[in-house]
């Protein structure tokens, strides 16, 4: 059985695309920064606050929960 061994020339028509799926990307951080830099989005934010806020608390009341065990054990020893 032969093992195939790839090196770098080998793989030089290959870069080319791979650069097909790296553009959409790039032209999503592009759209993310200019919807922050120009739209009103802080504003937005500030209408999902109460849900941001109770998720947070869920999010925090749940790792106190699954965190609990661990700690009691680590200082009743």
């Amino acid at each position: 059985m032969q093992a195939e061994i790839t090196f770098s020339a080998n793989t030089m028509g290959r870069k080319t695309i791979g650069r097909r799926n790296i553009l959409p990307v790039v032209k999503l951080v592009g759209k993310f920064q200019k919807f922050i830099e120009e739209s009103n989005w802080y504003e937005r934010l500030l209408g999902y606050e109460k849900y941001i806020n109770r998720f947070s608390w869920v999010f925090i009341i749940a790792s106190i929960i699954f965190f609990f065990p661990f700690c009691l054990n680590i200082f009743s020893c």
